[in-house]
This record gives structure tokens, sequence and C-alpha cells, in this order.
């Protein structure tokens, strides 16, 4: 922090577009003309050329406050979006976008499990959700097939991708059908990348003001070594939640090709923005408006809300 800033006002300020993302051709991408990122961002500019799904070119806000890095991303599109109130009767029956989606969003076919589509509310370019093809709860934990899944469409993407999910209202999801969201990396540095050990897992990494669990992944991980990661990482957040005396056991879990992260939470209650990828610090919001509470509210402050503060 620069001498006379105080340490909770924005310390960092760059202005960069989201579509800076690109996602680049891949030989080796492993589901070849079945998929892979040519095929997957030609279905996306086609939809969104034909509007039938929302894309917008957002500006990003890139700020450091108190060591923790935001990008905040106002786009419009996602007024439109639509999300289920806590108590709506279709969050926990089969009903919604994913239970029988239109064929012009289905990518592919990811096995007899998962489907790849094209999220119809892109402020990345692409951005894409992996629902399951037979109706589960979004408040399930993942199992070995959410991972497979995930993990092969990571891994098919030269670029690196984000992998998110969102297990229950209090982490922030929007739908009750079970699915994870993909989405290139940020070209920033995100807060797990710190973790260091692939064994000992992190929960005391610099600046983030919430309890946290994360690994670093192997070299050559496979979907069966990030599936262990994952539930280590998931009984040790359950625990923090226990400790802490909160009713929830809701958590985010966020996932690149280096790195695992399961983040428990509270609550979603507060400005929008409240899920996976806003506790690593991407936050989209649908105006300006939802833009200044972060700043009225506090930065770190409000992502303490979230989730656990880490002196809990």
């Amino acid at each position: 922090t620069a001498a006379g800033i105080p340490t909770w006002s924005p310390t960092v300020v760059l202005i960069c577009r989201s579509t800076a993302y690109v996602w680049q051709s891949g030989r080796d991408a492993q589901f070849s003309a079945d998929c892979g990122q040519e095929r997957t961002l030609a279905r996306f500019d086609e939809l969104a050329k034909k509007e039938k799904i929302f894309y917008e070119e957002a500006i990003s806000e890139l700020i450091t406050v108190n060591g923790f890095h935001f990008q905040f991303i106002v786009a419009g599109i996602l007024k439109r979006k639509p999300i289920l109130p806590a108590n709506a009767p279709s969050r926990s029956k089969a009903s919604g976008p994913f239970v029988n989606p239109d064929p012009e969003e289905v990518v592919t076919d990811l096995g007899s499990t998962h489907r790849l589509l094209v999220n119809k509310y892109g402020i990345f370019r692409p951005m894409t959700v992996i629902p399951t093809r037979h109706y589960a709860l979004q408040t399930d934990d993942l199992d070995l097939s959410d991972v497979n899944a995930a993990w092969s469409v990571l891994k098919a993407f030269q670029t690196p991708s984000l992998i998110i999910y969102n297990c229950g209202i209090n982490a922030g999801s929007s739908q009750g059908h079970k699915h994870t969201q993909v989405f290139p990396l940020p070209i920033h540095p995100l807060w797990p990348l710190r973790a260091t050990s692939c064994e000992a897992i992190s929960t005391d990494i610099k600046h983030v003001p919430f309890k946290h669990c994360v690994l670093r992944l192997p070299t050559h991980a496979d979907a069966n070594t990030v599936y262990e990661s994952y539930l280590r990482l998931l009984e040790l957040s359950h625990e923090m939640l226990v400790r802490s005396g909160e009713g929830s056991r809701d958590y985010n879990v966020a996932m690149t090709a280096d790195w695992i992260a399961v983040i428990p939470r509270r609550t979603s209650n507060g400005p929008y923005g409240a899920n996976a990828a806003g506790m690593l610090g991407i936050v989209y919001l649908p105006d300006r408006e939802e833009r200044d509470k972060w700043s009225q509210l506090g930065y770190t402050k409000q992502l303490v809300a979230f989730g656990i503060p880490t002196d809990a």
C-alpha cells in the first residue's frame, strides 16, 4: 500500500475487456471433433449472433483491497437472468433450463451422466455449464462423475479455465438442478494459486479474510486424484461450519488444472455476486448500484459475512 493511503482503500485500478480471455485451438483436446474449444466457441458465437443466448462484452475493473484482489464486471444482461427464490418448489423437483435444454445450446453429451451447454447469460466468451443429464439437486455434494465431467472439459481446452460449483442456497446457487460452470481463467492471479502443497491443506493464505481449504493438484492429476482432494477439503469445510456454530452445510468449490478450493458458506444475503466466483474476487453484477453496495458495505467485510471469519 502506498504511503498515506488507508489499508481499506483500493490500491490498484486496471480496466480490461472480458473478451481478453481468448480460447486458443488445442491440438490435444480430448474431445476432438465431438467437443473442444473451437466447437464450443463457434456454438457460443453463433447463438449470441442469433440472440438466442445473451452475451455482453463487459468492462472489468480490477482493484486490490487489504491485499485481496477483486475483479468487478457490470453486465446489464444479468438483470434478465432468472434466480430461483430459496423456497421455490422447482429447486427440489425436475424442472428448469437443464432438464430438457434447447438442442442448439448443447455442445456435446459427456458420456451418459452430463452435458456441456453454452451458458445462456454469458459475460465471458465463451461461458459454459455442465449439468447432470438426469435431475440431481444442487444441494448434493459432487460425486466422481461430476468431477470427471468437469475435469475432462477443463483438460480439453488449452487455454486455462476455471470450474466452479455452488452447493446450496447459501453458496449462491441460482438453480436447483446440479451443475458446474466453466469459463476462462482471468489474467490476474487468484488467491488459491498461493497454496503450496498437494498434501497439506492450506487454510491460512495471506490476505484471505474468510476460512478456506485449498490443495495444489499434481502435474499429472486425473479425475480420481481431484476427487480425492475434493473429499479431503469437503470434510474440513464441514468441520469449520460445525465449529462456527452455523446451521449451514453449504459451500463453494473452485478448481483449475493447478489447484482446488472449498469455501464454507454461511449466507449469500447481501449484494449481488455471492457465488464461488465472488469468493475468489470475480464479482459480476447487473448494474452500478450493486457495484456501489460493495463499496458501501466494505469489500472484504462483505466476503467475511458470506463465509466464516478466519478468527472464528
